[in-house]
């Protein structure tokens, strides 16, 4: 995804895999509590280290959703909004946060001093 990307809601899809770098990710809901993102990519998805997905205009985490086809990491100090649904596993950097679910189907979770807070 591009440095500054500011996404409405939507269904976003990619042969490839995801990222989040250079710059961070805002999911703006236009003002709708009920605004949905879903993301589907069938590699992987990654956050780089330091880098967030920002929510704005009543965007909800618990409206977000990530099917990844392998797996997904989230770098050290970043932020991730939503559901990740992983086929393989999942890593978090150390100090990164989530808000929101992180599942993975086959292989493990593995967390670093992380804080995961569910949505409500």
């Amino acid at each position: 995804m591009s440095a500054g990307m500011n996404l409405a809601p939507g269904l976003y899809k990619s042969t490839d895999g995801m990222s989040v770098t250079g710059s961070d990710l805002f999911l703006n809901a236009g003002h709708d509590g009920d605004a949905v993102w879903i993301f589907q990519m069938a590699e992987t998805f990654s956050i780089a280290a330091g880098k967030k997905i920002i929510l704005e205009n009543g965007a909800q985490a618990k409206n977000i959703f990530w099917q990844v086809g392998s797996s997904g990491t989230l770098g050290g100090s970043s932020t991730f909004e939503g559901t990740m649904m992983a086929d393989q596993a999942i890593s978090l950097g150390t100090n990164a946060i989530a808000n929101g679910r992180v599942l993975a189907r086959i292989a493990a979770i593995t967390m670093m001093s992380n804080v995961i807070t569910i949505p409500s």
